[in-house]
């Protein structure tokens, strides 16, 4: 005997009225699985057809052996759930009954198949998946790391040169100076560089003759003086230390 999964009582309460013994079904089938039951009317007034329909969701899943059954007291319809192989795991719908000619419509809600188990496994695979990646991105993030020390301690060791490149000018012979000029400037970029040197010497020579000549042959310099021969000497030192360092 086939299962009765719903039990329909028809004018019970009034002419045409419907009620379900069953607020809900549940009909547990796995995709590609085909199952029949039964509904059972039971009709407490005239002898009346009744009409079977489904909502668009459990089209074509559940077929109605005789979806317009002509109704004397009781009478069991044949009902056939089935799920396509590939179809949805679960689907969720309405069985709707007409009554009274289509003067009264009322429905159930169905639900066909199973709850996937799957989609927990399907989490965890997910998080270790995730877990990977977080590996990979840690393992990445090291390898960057040392990649980014090591151009930071060649800005470093550069820096460091150009100070110990400023403090071997600064304590070295003008010659060597001289010889820190490339070859293949231009005539135009000569000329400007060798007055600066000229001045800068020039500067030099006289600093040094202030304090070497005797008192009677010692010129006098004005704090004026001083002040504009200080800041002449500053700015060739400038000049000659900035050529320097864009040629190195």
């Amino acid at each position: 005997m086939q299962q009765t999964f719903q039990n329909v009582i028809i004018n019970r309460q009034e002419i045409n009225s419907i009620e379900f013994e069953k607020e809900s079904v549940e009909i547990s089938l796995s995709p590609g699985g085909e199952e029949t039951f039964e509904i059972l009317i039971t009709n407490y007034g005239s002898p009346t057809h009744i009409h079977f329909s489904v909502s668009d969701e459990l089209k074509g899943q559940i077929v109605f052996l005789r979806d317009n059954p002509y109704v004397l007291q009781k009478e069991y319809i044949s009902v056939v759930a089935r799920i396509p192989q590939e179809g949805r795991v679960l689907t969720k719908g309405q069985i709707y009954i007409t009554a009274g000619y289509g003067s009264r419509k009322k429905g159930f809600p169905v639900q066909l198949g199973k709850i996937d188990s799957k989609p927990q496994e399907h989490s965890e695979d997910e998080s270790h998946i995730g877990n990977q990646e977080e590996k990979l991105i840690s393992q990445r993030s090291s390898v960057i790391l040392p990649v980014k020390k090591l151009s930071h301690s060649r800005s470093e060791r550069g820096f460091g040169e150009f100070s110990s490149f400023i403090r071997r000018s600064f304590t070295g012979s003008f010659s060597a100076t001289e010889r820190r000029i490339p070859k293949n400037l231009s005539e135009n970029e000569k000329f400007p560089l060798n007055i600066v040197f000229g001045g800068f010497l020039l500067l030099v020579c006289l600093f040094f003759l202030y304090f070497i000549l005797p008192s009677s042959l010692q010129f006098k310099v004005s704090f004026a003086q001083s002040l504009l021969f200080s800041i002449i000497f500053v700015i060739c030192m400038i000049y000659i230390l900035l050529k320097i360092a864009e040629e190195s």
